[in-house]
């Protein structure tokens, strides 16, 4: 009986530990990542900027990095896979799909590196919800979705205001309040919406 409970509670243990969150700062961390599988799926990914990615998170297809070619360098038409790629190259997508919406289904972690010991990357499996798999592939991979992000080929529509982005708008305010071009009302609104972002962010 108690080798029955053993065996259980390992099997549970390895399924929370491939499904647990991360963060940026953790996918950096050798120590945590060598702890990590390639293709491990992890349940939510905190960014750098504190913004939380998991199932069901949105994102919109913004401008693709390749001016000449007009196609993204980070963004690939179905769900990436590293035996497969051997065999047959992903097709990286095209700007027909700025501005389209994606939802995400999965997320991956990949190693940076062939080592063990290396930073990891996540790779977001999504699809777009209006586009009809008659039609064509509904899905796509995000490989290095932080990078993604700060390139600006993927944008966070949900994306929070940061403590120093609600400074600077604040400031900004207040120079029109001052231009007589913003109503005391009007400001005074800014202000209390942007208040608890400075404040909390300390």
């Amino acid at each position: 009986m108690k080798k029955i409970i053993l065996i259980i509670t390992l099997l549970v243990g390895n399924v929370v530990f491939g499904q647990r969150s991360l963060t940026s700062s953790e996918a950096k961390d050798l120590e945590i990542t060598s702890g990590f599988r390639n293709g491990d799926e992890i349940l939510e990914f905190t960014l750098e900027d504190g913004n939380i990615v998991k199932k069901g998170s949105e994102f919109i297809i913004g401008t693709p990095l390749n001016p000449t070619t007009f196609t993204y360098t980070r963004i690939y038409v179905g769900y990436y896979n590293l035996f497969s790629e051997i065999l047959s190259p992903s097709i990286t997508l095209n700007s027909s799909f700025k501005g389209t919406k994606v939802v995400v289904e999965t997320l991956k972690v990949n190693r940076q590196k062939l080592k063990r010991k290396s930073e990891l990357m996540i790779l977001a499996y999504v699809y777009d919800p209006a586009m009809s798999s008659l039609f064509g592939e509904k899905r796509r991979t995000i490989i290095d979705l932080e990078l993604a992000l700060s390139t600006g080929e993927v944008v966070n529509p949900n994306q929070k205001m940061t403590r120093e982005q609600a400074i600077v708008k604040l400031k900004e305010s207040k120079d029109l309040l001052d231009l007589g071009l913003l109503s005391q009302e009007e400001y005074d609104k800014i202000k209390s919406e942007l208040t608890p972002i400075i404040m909390n962010n300390k």
